[in-house]
């Protein structure tokens, strides 16, 4: 059976359509979900918070994000150009990997950003470390989000990182020890 020019070339020129089109199609699929910067959050217990009242003593875990900032903060730390990661702030915000700092951040009645305790650890091979510190508030205020950074300014637009968690009204003499636990795994 013999194939006239006019229908090879038709086929040829389909099969060339065809490919085309599910070549255009793969690469729409891996370029985005495998390649793309920034993956969806997978929250994990990595900011761990303690209230403590008169009525007793609460504890909550959230995961967190690395903002754009941090990311870099982290890729020149490789650079020899380091940032020390370990004030803690408090306030009231949306969170976003572009953010670079919370959307309100509490400066009053013992909520400052202030200096946490950084504990070194390694967490199976990996480097790790902790920040940990307790606020006591000195009347009442609401609060959703918490913020480390690497600068203890009130309002400085460098957080390494950010989470939310349940909006919670503070009363006085009340305690929140926050512990932000770093696990760098390059593996």
């Amino acid at each position: 059976m013999e194939i006239s020019k006019k229908k090879f070339v038709w086929a040829l020129f389909l099969c060339g359509v065809i490919g085309g089109a599910w070549g255009m199609v793969g690469s729409y699929v891996i370029q985005n979900n495998f390649s793309s910067r920034h993956q969806p959050m997978i929250p994990s217990a990595n900011v761990f918070l303690t209230i403590q009242t008169e009525m007793g003593t609460y504890d909550l875990m959230t995961g967190n994000i690395i903002t754009d900032i941090g990311e870099n903060a982290t890729r020149y730390g490789l650079e020899n150009v380091a940032r020390d990661v370990k004030y803690i702030a408090l306030g009231n915000s949306t969170i976003d990997q572009t953010k670079t700092k919370l959307d309100t951040e509490a400066s009053t009645l013992g909520a400052d950003r202030i200096e946490g305790t950084r504990t070194d650890w390694t967490s199976s091979g990996d480097y790790a470390f902790n920040v940990t510190k307790k606020f006591t508030f000195g009347g009442d205020i609401t609060l959703n989000a918490t913020a480390l950074h690497w600068s203890d300014v009130t309002d400085t637009e460098d957080a390494y990182a950010l989470a939310s968690f349940t909006k919670t009204a503070f009363a006085n003499n009340w305690n929140l020890t926050i512990t932000w636990s770093v696990i760098f795994n390059g593996n």
